[in-house]
C-alpha cells in the first residue's frame, strides 16, 4: 500500500500565514511497518524517527516505568550490533541520537549522513527485529540503576515531584495518565528478566512501529533499503489500546507543594479533548491569546498592569487519550497566592464572558502559523512531524487538519471552545517556598553489518562580501529551499561601568517599546510580519537580529532600526526585571550544576580579568542592588551605537536583492568604524591543585567540574584539542562517560565543556553524581587523567572512532538555516577566514595519535586541576578530605563575594 502526499497550491493559502506542505509518501511493509518518506537534498543527510506504539498508559498497575526502562536497554546492543547503540551509531557520524518515552509512545532518533543510512536502518531492524535474545540479568540490573539515577537526579530538583503531583489530582488512580513515565522505584526494583522480555515481545514490533525518514532519500531508495533490513522481522501480536477518556476533575480538587523556590506559584490544570480535536486545537489558539507574548491578556494584566505576577505561561499538553490545559503564575515577592489565583480566575472569566476582537486573535494566529512553520524546516523536525500525525491523528498528513483548523477560526468558535471546557472545574496547585535545609539522601541468523561509506568532504555554501553606502561591511550566505531571511547586526561589545547593568539592559530591550509605539504595540507589530527581533550579547559581541519572509523584509526593516536606535526602556520594568534576576539567584543556590557553573570563572580566572563575570546570572544580589535605572540608561546609549560591527545574512535572498534594500534602511545611518579589538592576556595555568566547595545543606547529587586553563581558540591545535576532548569527556563515548554512567552506574551524564573564548579559556570535565560517590566520582576522574598520560594514551581506534563522527557531524551544521548562522557568525565574532570551516575538516582529517597526546601532556596535569564542587558539605567532607587533592576552600554565603570586588 502507498500514499503519495504532493504539495500543491491550495485555494485557501493565504499570504498572511506562513504556509507549511511538507509532501511525503507511506507505504507498509507485509509485516505490518509503517514507513513514511519526505524528500529533501539541502544537504547529505537522512533523518530517522522511529516510533513504537507503546508509552506509560500501556503499564499495568505494578510494572510503572516498563517502557522507560525499555527505552534505556534498547541501547545495549542487538544480536548482530553488539555493544552499545549509541557508540556504535556515533562511529557512524549519527547526531540528533536519542531517544524519549511519553505516556503514548517510544521514540528513537537519529541524524546521519546518507553514507552511513544503511548502517542506521541496519542498526534499528537489528533492535527491533534481534534483540530478545541479547536481553540478559547484568544488562538489566545496570540499566535499572542507571534509571533510578535518572530518577533521583530529576527529583531532588524544585520541582522534581511536582509533576506526579499533579497527575494524581487531575486522574482517578485507573486513569492510565495516573502514574509517572519514570515509574516507581519498588515497581523497576522488582521488574524481572521475564517481565522485560515479555514487554519487548508484546510492544517491539514491526506491526506497532512507525519509521520516518525525511531527507536526502527518495521513495524508491527508501522502499529498497528499509524493506531489505526489515521485511524479514515477524509481525507482531494483535493489540488492544486504552480508549480516548477525559476525566472530569472534582470540584475544589486542591494541592499545596513544597519547593525550594523564592517565590510561589499558582499551576491550574483542566483536563481537555486529545490532540487533533477540534476544541483542542482552537484551545491552543486560546493559550496564546492568554499567555503569549508581553501583550496577551494574563501577562500585560498580572505582570504589567497589577504586578503582582513575575512570569505566566498558559500551555497544552497535548496527548492520545486526554490532553491537559495548564495555566502558572508566579508571584512577586510579598504577593499572596490566593491573589494571584483570583486574579487568573477574574481575567479567564473575562475572557470567557467577552472573548476577544478581531484582530488579535487575527495577530495570534499568525504568530501560531509562522511558528510552527519555522519549527519544521530541518530533516529531524519534519521526520518528528510525518511520524507523530501518523500515529496521533492516523495519517502522516494530517497535520494539515490542524492548519486548516486554526485559518478560519474565528471569535466565536475559539470562545465556545473555552467556554465548554475551561469554564470546568480545574486542578489547583498551590507551589510554596520551602526553606528547610534537610533532606534524606536517598533469534534469526546473522546478520552482516553494512559497511558505513566516507563522507562527501564538508562544502560550506558560498561566504560573498558586500559593503553598504555607509561603510558597514556585510557577508551573505544564500539558501533558497526555504522561504525565510536571518539578518544580525553584530556590534563589539562595550564595557560596562557597573555590574548588572548589561545583564537588565538586554532583558529589557527585547521587552521595550521602540519608536511612536510602546512595548505591547511594538511586539505585535512584529507578530503581524510573522517576524522576529531580538537582542542578545556574547563574551565579545552584541547581536541584533531579525528573521522573517523575504516578502515581508522592507516592512520589517523599519521596526529593527526603531529597536536599534530609539528603543525605550521603563522604569516599572527595571524594577520587575530586577526582581525576576533577584529571584532566580535566590533559587539557584539549591542547584547543584547551576552553581557550578555560576562559580566555575571566579575560581578559574584572576581578580580583573573580563572573563571573570558570574554565569546564568551576569551580576550578585549586591550588584543589582546597587544598579540604577539611569545606569542601564547610559550603557544603552553606550552599547548600542552605530559604531564598529558587520551585518551577517543567511536565506533566500542574494546580494544584488537585498544591499538596496538595506541601503535604503540601515545603510542610511552614519556609521563610524570601531577600534580595533585588544588582545585578552594570555593565562598560565595553575601551579598547584585546589578544590573549592560550595555547600548545599540537603542535596542528594554533587555536581563535579575538574578545569584547567587552555588557550584560546585562536591557537593552531583547535582541532586536535577537540578530538583530544572528545576521548576523555565529551560524549558518550567518552572514556570517563563510559567509566561513570555505563560501567558505575553513579551519573546520567559527562560532559568536556570547552567555550568559545579568545586568549585564554576553560576546560572543564563535568557531572552531576549521587552524593554518597562523589568523592569515588573525583578520584575515577582524576584516574582517567593520569592514565591519559601515563599507561593509557589516545589509541589510534579511538582517534579513528572520533575524527569519523566529527567529519560526518560536519554535515548536519549545514543543514538549516540555524546551522549556516552558526557558522558564518563564528567567522565573523572570532575574525576568522572565510575557509576556516573547511581548513578545520583538513586538520581534523591530519590530526594524529602523537599530536593528541602530546598536546595532552603539554595541557593536563592531574596534580595541578582545579575542583569545584556543589553538595551537602556534611555529606562529602570527609571522603573528599581523604582524597587529599588540594587544599580545600569552602566558599562563603551564596558565592557572590567572590565576584563583588571585580567590575565587568
Amino acid at each position: 500500500m502507498t500514499t503519495q502526499l504532493t504539495a500543491q497550491p491550495r485555494p485557501e493559502d493565504d499570504e498572511r500565514y506562513d504556509n507549511v506542505d511538507i509532501p511525503s509518501t507511506t507505504f507498509v511493509l507485509d509485516n505490518g511497518l509503517t514507513v513514511i518518506v519526505h524528500e529533501n537534498h539541502d544537504a547529505p543527510l537522512v533523518s530517522l524517527n522511529l516510533i513504537y506504539q507503546v508509552g506509560s498508559k500501556d503499564e499495568p498497575s505494578g510494572k510503572t516505568g516498563f517502557a522507560h526502562l525499555f527505552e534505556h536497554l534498547m541501547f545495549e546492543g542487538s544480536e548482530n550490533a553488539p555493544g552499545s547503540f549509541l557508540e556504535n551509531l556515533l562511529k557512524a557520524g549519527a547526531s540528533n541520537l536519542n531517544a524519549y518515552t511519553g505516556q503514548d509512545r517510544t521514540t528513537y532518533h537519529e541524524t546521519v549522513p546518507v553514507g552511513s543510512l544503511d548502517y542506521a536502518l541496519f542498526m534499528e531492524a537489528d533492535r527491533m527485529g534481534h534483540f530478545y535474545s541479547t536481553i540478559n540479568q547484568d544488562s538489566l540490573d545496570q540499566q535499572r540503576r542507571v534509571v533510578l539515577n535518572e530518577k533521583l537526579q530529576t527529583e531532588s530538583g524544585p520541582y522534581g515531584k511536582l509533576h506526579e503531583l499533579k497527575l494524581k489530582g487531575c486522574f482517578p488512580a485507573s486513569h492510565p495518565y495516573a502514574h509517572t513515565v519514570i515509574g516507581e522505584v519498588k515497581d523497576l526494583q522488582e521488574a524481572t528478566l521475564e517481565d522485560v522480555q515479555n514487554w519487548f515481545r508484546t510492544y517491539y514490533s514491526p506491526s506497532n512501529a512507525v519509521l520516518a525518514l525525511s531527507g536526502a532519500i527518495d521513495e524508491q531508495t527508501a522502499r529498497e533499503k528499509v524493506t531489505a533490513w526489515f521485511g524479514h522481522i515477524p509481525s507482531g501480536p494483535p493489540l488492544s489500546r486504552p480508549a480516548v477518556w477525559v476525566p472530569d476533575i472534582p470540584e475544589n480538587r486542591r494541592d499545596v507543594y513544597q519547593a525550594k523556590v523564592p517565590n510561589g506559584s499558582v499551576m491550574l490544570s483542566w483536563n481537555i479533548p486529545p490532540y487533533g480535536d477540534k476544541a483542542t486545537i482552537l484551545l491552543s489558539i486560546a493559550a496564546d491569546l492568554l499567555a503569549s507574548g508581553i501583550a496577551s491578556l494574563l501577562v500585560k494584566h498580572l505582570v504589567y498592569e497589577e504586578k503582582i505576577a513575575s512570569h505566566v505561561t498558559a500551555n497544552i499538553n497535548y496527548a492520545a487519550l486526554v490532553s491537559q490545559f495548564t495555566i502558572t503564575a508566579t508571584a512577586v515577592p510579598g504577593v499572596a497566592l490566593s491573589q494571584i489565583e483570583q486574579s487568573v480566575h477574574d481575567i479567564l472569566q473575562r475572557f470567557l464572558a467577552h472573548g476577544i476582537d478581531d484582530d488579535t486573535l487575527e495577530l495570534v494566529k499568525i504568530t501560531v502559523l509562522s511558528s510552527f512553520a519555522n519549527a519544521h524546516k530541518t530533516s529531524a523536525p519534519i521526520a518528528g512531524l510525518l511520524s507523530n500525525s501518523h500515529v496521533l491523528l492516523g495519517d502522516a498528513d494530517r497535520y494539515r487538519q490542524i492548519i486548516a483548523i486554526i485559518k478560519p477560526a474565528d471569535v466565536d468558535s475559539v470562545q465556545q471552545a473555552a467556554q465548554h471546557w475551561l469554564a470546568r472545574a480545574c486542578h489547583t496547585l498551590h507551589i510554596v517556598p520551602f526553606t528547610s535545609a534537610t533532606a534524606a539522601v536517598q533469534p534469526a541468523g546473522s546478520i552482516t553489518p553494512p559497511a558505513i561509506l566516507s563522507p562527501a568532504p564538508f562544502q560550506l555554501p558560498a561566504v560573498q562580501h558586500g559593503r553598504l553606502d555607509n561603510g558597514l561591511p556585510l557577508v551573505l550566505i544564500a539558501r533558497h529551499s526555504h522561504p525565510t531571511v536571518n539578518i544580525e547586526l553584530v556590534l563589539p561589545r562595550v564595557k560596562e561601568n557597573t555590574q548588572s547593568e548589561a545583564a537588565l539592559l538586554f532583558d529589557l530591550l527585547n521587552q521595550a517599546g521602540a519608536g511612536e509605539r510602546d512595548a505591547f504595540e511594538f511586539s505585535s507589530a512584529v507578530r503581524r510580519l510573522s517576524a522576529s527581533i531580538n537582542v542578545s550579547r556574547q563574551d565579545q559581541t552584541t547581536t541584533l537580529s531579525l528573521s522573517c519572509r523575504p516578502s515581508q523584509l522592507s516592512a520589517l526593516l523599519p521596526l529593527f532600526l526603531d529597536r536599534f536606535q530609539h528603543s525605550t526602556l521603563a522604569l516599572s520594568d527595571f524594577e520587575r526585571q530586577r526582581g525576576v534576576m533577584r529571584d532566580t539567584l535566590t533559587g539557584l543556590k539549591h542547584n547543584v550544576s547551576g552553581m557550578v557553573s555560576r562559580l566555575l570563572p571566579a575560581v578559574m580566572y584572576p581578580q580583573g580579568h573580563p572573563y571573570r563575570k558570574p554565569s546564568v546570572i551576569e551580576g550578585t544580589k549586591a550588584s543589582l542592588e546597587r544598579v540604577t535605572f539611569e545606569n542601564v540608561q547610559q550603557y544603552q546609549s553606550r552599547a548600542i551605537q552605530p559604531v564598529g560591527g558587520t551585518i551577517l545574512i543567511v536565506g533566500d535572498t542574494t546580494l544584488e536583492q537585498i544591499v538596496p534594500v538595506l541601503n535604503a534602511s540601515i545603510g542610511a545611518i552614519p556609521w563610524s568604524q570601531g577600534t580595533e579589538r585588544a588582545s585578552d592576556r594570555q593565562l598560565s595555568p595553575a601551579r598547584k591543585s585546589q578544590v573549592f566547595v560550595f555547600d548545599v545543606p540537603g542535596a542528594e547529587q554533587s555536581a563535579i567540574a575538574a578545569s584547567t586553563i587552555i588557550p584560546g581558540l585562536e591557537w593552531p591545535h583547535e582541532a586536535s584539542f577537540t578530538m583530544l576532548n572528545d576521548v576523555l569527556a565529551n560524549g558518550f563515548t567518552s572514556r570517563i562517560n563510559l567509566n561513570l554512567r555505563e560501567n558505575k552506574n553513579w551519573t546520567y551524564g559527562v560532559h568536556g565543556q570547552l567555550l568559545n573564548d579568545v586568549g585564554s579559556r576553560i576546560h572543564s570535565v563535568q557531572t552531576s553524581v549521587q552524593a554518597d560517590r562523589t568523592a569515588a566520582a573525583m578520584q575515577e576522574i582524576f584516574d582517567e587523567y593520569r592514565a591519559l598520560l601515563s599507561d593509557r594514551p589516545v589509541t589510534a581506534d579511538e582517534l579513528q572512532e572520533v575524527k569519523n563522527a566529527a567529519l560526518l557531524r560536519l554535515q548536519s551544521s549545514i543543514e538549516g538555516l540555524g546551522g549556516l548562522n552558526s557558522m558564518l557568525s563564528h567567522l565573523v565574532r572570532y575574525q576568522l577566514p572565510d575557509d576556516h570551516w573547511q581548513r578545520h575538516q583538513e586538520r581534523i582529517s591530519s590530526t594524529t595519535v602523537d599530536d593528541v597526546n602530546t598536546l595532552a601532556k603539554e595541557l593536563f596535569h592531574p596534580e595541578t586541576l582545579t575542583w569545584l564542587i556543589a553538595g551537602d558539605w556534611t555529606l562529602i567532607q570527609a571522603s573528599v578530605q581523604a582524597l587529599a587533592l588540594g587544599d580545600i576552600h569552602v566558599i562563603a554565603g551564596n558565592g557572590d563575594d567572590l565576584y563583588e570586588t571585580h567590575v565587568a
